[in-house]
């Protein structure tokens, strides 16, 4: 079902950045006082409900399907569930998740300015619990690493969750606000979005630094591909955002922008779009639109994201060229005073279980949860929330034997890595030795055999 995982995540991104970015606009861009800023701030209200109510819906769209998965059939999720809150790293950060939204409902309605304040801490915990349940929690739920993916999630929504409440509620309004208005709250929110502009950017480079490990992955991999696509539509976002600030905004009156940002856009537009006549006066109408059409352009942004969380991060892809070695050299025939001269093991032996049945071995995985950890794309599995490495691609990667040796005996071989070891060095893989029966044992390898 991954076009069902897709909508449910892209609802839940959209849902999230409305309610961080309608907290961002009524404390941080409308001044504190004025009597249409206190219509709006009532309609903010309703915008933050809105997109609370949502984000429920979401999480509980997102639990089911990972409860259809873990039951392998859709009619039986509701028994599954709670398995899924008890036993998994998902089913933590969901509950957390599902208690801030509870608070969140609580103080829709309560005015004043600390239930606000309050609201928006909750909202940048509910952030924190994307962070958690993605590709950055690989490396352990207190690393740098979900910290910094965190900060770029924050920014994010503020940013783009801005423009979409912008464009939806305040600009709705502008007839009513005076241009003065008008022109002083943009150019309050164009600079808080060139902050949290830098801070993606920077955070991003980071993410791309650790999860693409070549240029080239950029186009080999699904990831990276998607990532390319989300990069262009970020670097047209930014586009508009800067004509907003450099353009429009000083046409309706708030003055000719002279700093080095706003030479290189007159220069780049004249590059692009050759002499133009004379600059008009620009109306709340044009400003309007350009924010729409950033707007637009954030939601575009959001599902090239819900793809990327659902994606193998290119550093596990990259290893997909490799095959695996020889499953061993066939029918030996050896002497026993040869076997004892070679050692015990006849020259290139290597452990080969028989073959066991792939489509039995699919419930096993299915029955231990181990999607719970390890990412499969293509089997509709819900995304995974728990340390693992991908298994796309384990088929060729590795013999028969070695994965057979991997599920009964993990530390007989431990990879150093996020998503591998333990912070005391060991797996993080637990031994299923004693929870499997051998014909189990031989159909689960037979699956990752497939992959």
């Amino acid at each position: 079902m991954p076009v069902a995982t897709w909508i449910v995540r892209w609802i839940g991104f959209v849902a999230l950045a409305g309610l961080i970015g309608g907290f961002v606009v009524d404390l941080l861009v409308l001044p504190p006082a004025g009597p249409t800023h206190a219509g709006l701030r009532r309609r903010l209200r309703g915008v933050r409900l809105i997109a609370t109510v949502a984000l429920v819906f979401a999480g509980g769209g997102e639990l089911w399907l990972r409860a259809a998965t873990m039951s392998g059939s859709p009619a039986a999720a509701l028994s599954a569930i709670p398995a899924v809150l008890a036993r998994t790293h998902f089913g933590g950060v969901w509950i957390a998740r599902l208690a801030g939204l509870l608070v969140l409902l609580l103080l829709a309605g309560a005015p004043g300015r600390a239930p606000r304040i309050l609201g928006a801490s909750i909202a940048l915990g509910l952030a924190l619990t994307v962070s958690l349940a993605g590709h950055a929690d690989d490396w352990g739920d207190l690393s740098p690493t979900v910290a910094i993916d965190w900060i770029h999630v924050v920014a994010a929504t503020a940013w783009t969750g801005g423009l979409l409440v912008l464009a939806g509620v305040v600009l709705r309004g502008a007839a009513r606000a005076g241009a003065d208005q008008l022109a002083d709250v943009m150019r309050r929110f164009s600079r808080l979005a060139a902050w949290c502009l830098l801070a993606v950017v920077l955070t991003g480079a980071y993410r791309v630094w650790i999860e693409v490990p070549t240029v080239a992955a950029l186009w080999r991999t699904t990831y990276g591909r998607l990532l390319a696509a989300k990069l262009v539509l970020v670097l047209w976002l930014a586009w508009w955002g800067a004509v907003n600030r450099y353009v429009v905004l000083p046409r309706m009156g708030v003055g000719r922008s002279t700093g080095w940002p706003a030479r290189a856009l007159r220069l780049g537009r004249l590059v692009l779009l050759g002499s133009r006549r004379a600059a008009r006066a620009a109306r709340p109408a044009r400003l309007t639109t350009y924010v729409t059409r950033e707007a637009a352009l954030a939601l575009a942004v959001f599902w090239c994201t819900g793809m990327l969380v659902e994606s193998p991060p290119a550093r596990h892809a990259e290893h997909l060229g490799h095959t695996t070695a020889a499953e061993g050299p066939g029918p030996v025939h050896i002497t026993m005073a040869e076997l004892h001269a070679a050692g015990g093991v006849p020259s290139g032996w290597l452990f080969t279980p028989p073959v066991g049945d792939a489509a039995r071995g699919r419930a096993v995985f299915v029955r231990l949860g181990c999607f719970a950890c390890h990412r499969v794309p293509g089997e509709g599995f819900p995304p995974a929330s728990g340390p693992g490495p991908d298994l796309e691609g384990a088929g060729e990667h590795h013999p028969a034997g070695y994965l057979f040796e991997s599920v009964i005996n993990p530390d007989a071989v431990i990879v150093e890595g996020p998503g591998y070891t333990e912070a005391d060095g060991r797996s993080v893989m637990p031994s299923y030795a004693d929870r499997l029966t051998v014909a189990e044992l031989l159909d689960l390898v037979a699956y990752l055999r497939s992959l």
